[in-house]
């Protein structure tokens, strides 16, 4: 089967859905598959990750931006006072640009994607959507289409839904997804890497001059108000006054970024706080195993990769109590804390570090489970049946109108 993968930041980001997906379609092409994929890129057609060895890479050069400006606003709105009413008009002007932003590069991308397929789309069997469920109904009259959500979209989308031949999703995402479409919102069940994510060495701790009786708090993401970065900040800085042993650990880049070194500004310059924007994939479990507990603060989360790899690595984990985070402390390898709350957090952290016997035991237990329940082979099995459905459907359709 030949399948054009389509994701906006495939070659730009190392998200958790890029990671889904490059994990993903490796594992499909490993089953024999042809992958191309298309994804934005600078006005030269280049980009700065390397997509897997399978993959064929079809980048669409120009001038791109998804959230232009957004690194400069977080790091102003770090110098204003926290709870006041400026800053929260700040934060609402801020909210209102970014949606705006990302709206007008996601309609910039359908457009740029209809210009060049618009006449290509018979040269494939299929095309996997990654998000964007206009661009998915647009492209499904003239090929089988798969549209995978990562999150939740609104009731009004229904019809749109419905026109498209395979719509899968998981976690949080799918639940709420199915509120309004039913069993035409399919199970597309996340992967794990056993063989790479799994307890063991790392050489982390001591190239930052890190101790073992260090406590060391790790987050792994983009650094985006949505996944909560500053809450996980400003809880680390305040356990620090009774827990100087804690050190924090931040791998991944983003617009908080900026906002980030600021209010880390001497914890940075002493060695107790560290940020890694880029780590590439395949190194990324010697970061988790430097940890002693995994954080996972975000104002949303569908289903979190990274919680999943961390605790495949034995560390266990503190999330959010929001969406697809309440599934995963089912496993019994965590603790949720109250969304939102930096207060919350910082109590939750103060008790596990109180505790540091019972979160080691958890993150043994949590990992093994998770080792033995998750694999991209499985998932990668599942998509080629689901995208056998898509071409199917289509034609049953064309048998019926001919």
């Amino acid at each position: 089967m030949r399948v054009l993968v389509i994701q906006s930041e495939l070659g730009v980001l190392r998200g958790g859905g890029e990671n889904f997906t490059r994990n993903l379609f490796q594992s499909f092409a490993d089953r024999g598959h042809e992958v191309w994929a298309t994804f934005i890129a600078d006005y030269r057609g280049q980009y700065p990750l390397a997509l897997p060895p399978a993959f064929r890479p079809l980048p669409l050069a120009g001038c791109w931006s998804r959230k232009l400006g957004q690194d400069a606003l977080s790091t102003m709105a770090a110098c204003l006072p926290k709870r006041t009413q400026l800053r929260a008009h700040w934060d609402r002007v801020q909210a209102a640009l970014c949606w705006r932003t990302v709206r007008w590069h996601d309609e910039r991308f359908t457009r740029r994607v209809e210009q060049e397929f618009g006449g290509r789309w018979k040269e494939f069997d299929a095309a996997y959507v990654h998000a964007s469920a206009v661009l998915a109904s647009r492209i499904a009259p003239h090929c089988p289409t798969m549209l995978r959500l990562p999150g939740p979209v609104s009731p009004d989308f229904e019809a749109v839904l419905r026109s498209i031949p395979v719509v899968c999703a998981n976690g949080d995402a799918l639940s709420k997804i199915r509120e309004f479409v039913g069993d035409h919102a399919l199970e597309l069940p996340i992967g794990l890497d056993g063989d790479l994510f799994k307890p063991g060495a790392s050489p982390i701790r001591q190239r930052l001059g890190w101790t073992d009786t260090d406590w060391v708090i790790g987050y792994v993401g983009r650094l985006a108000y949505v996944k909560g970065i500053d809450l996980l900040t400003r809880a680390f800085l305040t356990i620090r006054r009774t827990l100087p042993q804690a050190r924090f650990l931040v791998i991944g880049s983003g617009e908080e970024q900026g906002k980030l070194r600021l209010l880390l500004k001497d914890e940075l310059a002493q060695g107790i706080a560290h940020i890694e924007p880029d780590v590439p994939h395949a190194v990324l479990p010697e970061w988790y195993r430097a940890m002693d507990l995994f954080v996972m603060p975000s104002r949303y989360e569908n289903y979190s990769n990274a919680a999943l790899e961390a605790l495949a690595c034995g560390v266990p984990f503190l999330a959010s109590g929001i969406g697809g985070n309440r599934s995963l402390a089912e496993t019994c390898g965590g603790r949720l804390f109250e969304q939102g709350s930096d207060d919350s957090l910082a109590q939750a952290l103060q008790s596990i570090a109180d505790n540091p016997g019972e979160a080691r035991l958890r993150g043994m237990l949590g990992g093994e489970e998770i080792r033995n329940h998750y694999s991209w082979s499985a998932s990668a099995k599942r998509l080629e049946a689901m995208l056998e459905q898509a071409c199917a459907t289509v034609a049953r359709k064309a048998a019926c109108t001919s």
